[in-house]
């Protein structure tokens, strides 16, 4: 694997040098060869790569048909059109139907290439499902990403998604790959990783054969799990996996600890009124309290971690390892905690007493039972350290220095309306609130001709201001997609020249910095000097706030009723009771 990546490397560096195009056709030879190698690796048995290793290969093939691509244009003339193609992987995962990626070539806005990748995807998808009656398929948008001086390929991948001949394949694309992998890239940019798309590589596809009916569920753990000899793994052929591992850490055996006939059937020892199987992580709750058991479940990620804590710890405690593969998951027993956790924590043989809720270890169990007192009261979930490359905390989201560059600021105003008394209760509601007019004032942070000042007073003033707004978001979305050309003076030309530093991030140039000419898109004007990064990162808010008098009190809910059956969608509150709001 470490050979293979110093290869990549290395491609990618001779990628940037080739001049002529008879270095480029030695240089495409040579990558050639070596993705077939890749794929042999991908395509073999004996000895076989682990999950992780022939994903990594996937992967890397699909990245060097992307170098590929980006590189013949160089060199190449390429018609109209060349934008896409499909490169089909072999590989020797067990189940696997299909797996292959959609290769992008001069896509840069990610919803247009995953739009335009629809029917090369679904004409894959029809093709295999006149063979099947029923596949599982999931897919990964891979991209490389920049923050600061770094640069990165990260990828986003979609859970598994049952398909069957009666499936809308056009509506699951769009609900199952589309909407989930913009949601999640949207997310990543956002959060204070720093990190931003600079170009896309591709769309891999996996498709699973997928049998409904099928009932066995046992998975062999893997080797370094299986040598810690801390868990047992019940060999259960139906799928009850769950219950099998309960009943073995209730009734344990003293030999072959992975037959089931070295057990009591879970129908016996258990409760399991209303339960399904397999069983899923949003049932455990319900079992525990027809059991009176606590049940915590661990997974391999970096090390052992929990997903699934219990309320609070009864009597009766099991902890279990969730582990999964290509096609399904299984539940096994952690039948020592400390045994299979002690090696990521310290390389000392002597034991360690673990609390299984924070995964923090002790020298003696009488402090393990002092910390866990207030354990369960304070802890839901591992506590990780931030590591020593990622300890400092700092201001990224530079863009937030700028002003937005409108926001609304508005009030409504209600008469008190006496009701009728019910004759029949003695507590009635004796007036309500009956609103008349409101208004609001759009101020544009950098030409006030944008800004205005509009009001209305009638019974329909609400509808009329959600109208008002919405026709507010279209008018300003089509004055913010104008990218209005920069206005470069000899002025602003020689201060370019001779600027140390970047008025983005304010730390200084370095000697081999690309430094940009950062400019307002909205009015043209020069903003000074910035590393190409930054420039990037630097971007015009898309929000338009709305500060509202008296939003926490009764206003908010004409205005939500109004939002909420006018339109499609649903209103995110953030309530502080039922009857407060802070936004929406």
């Amino acid at each position: 694997i470490s050979q293979s990546s110093d290869m990549e490397r290395d491609l990618i560096q001779q990628a940037n040098l080739l001049d002529t195009r008879e270095e480029y056709i030695v240089w495409e030879q040579r990558c050639d060869e070596f993705i077939e190698s890749l794929e042999e690796q991908s395509r073999i048995k004996r000895p076989r790569l682990s999950i992780g290793n022939r994903q990594s290969v996937i992967a890397r093939i699909a990245r060097l048909e992307s170098l590929k691509d980006s590189v013949r244009g160089r060199f190449v003339h390429v018609g109209a059109g060349y934008g896409l193609r499909w490169r089909e992987i072999e590989t020797a995962f067990e189940s696997r139907i299909l797996t292959g990626a959609v290769i992008n070539s001069n896509h840069i806005e990610s919803r247009r290439f995953l739009e335009d990748a629809s029917e090369i995807v679904l004409e894959r998808v029809q093709c295999i499902m006149r063979r099947y009656d029923s596949i599982k398929i999931n897919t990964v948008f891979n991209g490389e990403f920049v923050a600061g001086d770094k640069r990165a390929n990260k990828s986003i991948a979609t859970r598994n998604y049952e398909i069957y001949r009666c499936t809308d394949q056009r509506e699951w694309y769009v609900s199952r790959i589309v909407e989930p992998i913009l949601a999640s890239l949207e997310e990543f940019q956002e959060r204070d990783s720093g990190w931003a798309l600079s170009r896309i590589l591709n769309l891999n596809v996996n498709a699973n054969k997928l049998n409904p009916l099928r009932a066995g569920c046992y998975i062999k753990l893997p080797r370094e799990i299986m040598l810690k000899r801390a868990v047992v793994n019940v060999q259960s052929k139906d799928t009850a996996c769950f219950a099998w591992s309960v009943v073995a850490a209730l009734h344990p055996a003293k030999k072959n600890v992975e037959r089931k006939s070295s057990y009591p059937h879970y129908l016996s020892v258990l409760n399991l009124t209303g339960i399904e199987f397999p069983m899923t992580l949003n049932q455990i709750k319900k079992f525990e309290n027809l059991n009176d058991i606590s049940i915590n479940v661990y997974t391999i990620e970096d090390g052992i971690v929990p997903i699934r804590l219990a309320d609070r710890k009864r009597n009766k405690h099991v902890n279990l390892l969730y582990v999964q593969d290509d096609i399904e998951g299984h539940f096994a027993l952690i039948n020592n905690l400390s045994r299979l956790v002690r090696s990521q924590i310290s390389k000392k043989k002597n034991r360690k007493y673990f609390c299984d809720r924070c995964l923090h270890y002790f020298g003696s169990s009488a402090k393990l039972e002092l910390h866990s007192v207030d354990c369960g009261k304070l802890n839901d979930c591992a506590v990780r350290l931030p590591s020593e490359d990622d300890k400092w905390l700092s201001f990224r989201n530079h863009c937030r220095k700028e002003r937005v560059p409108f926001v609304v600021y508005a009030d409504l105003e209600c008469s008190l309306e006496k009701t009728d008394k019910d004759p029949t209760t003695s507590t009635y509601t004796y007036q309500h609130h009956n609103v008349f007019s409101i208004a609001y004032y759009i101020h544009c942070s950098y030409d006030d001709s944008l800004s205005g000042y509009r009001f209305r007073r009638d019974n329909n003033c609400i509808s009329w201001f959600a109208d008002e707004l919405k026709n507010l978001a279209h008018s300003v979305q089509s004055i913010i997609s104008t990218n209005v050309p920069m206005d470069f003076t000899r002025d602003d030309c020689e201060k370019f020249n001779s600027a140390t530093h970047c008025h983005v991030c304010e730390k200084p140039f370095a000697k081999d910095d690309k430094r940009a000419r950062d400019h307002c898109h909205l009015t043209g004007r020069y903003t000074g000097p910035a590393h190409s990064n930054c420039n990037l990162n630097y971007k015009d808010s898309r929000c338009i706030p709305v500060v509202f008098h008296n939003l926490t009190g009764y206003d908010a809910h004409f205005i939500i009723k109004e939002i909420a059956t006018a339109y499609e969608g649903h209103v995110d509150l953030l309530p502080i009771t039922k009857e407060k709001y802070i936004s929406y």
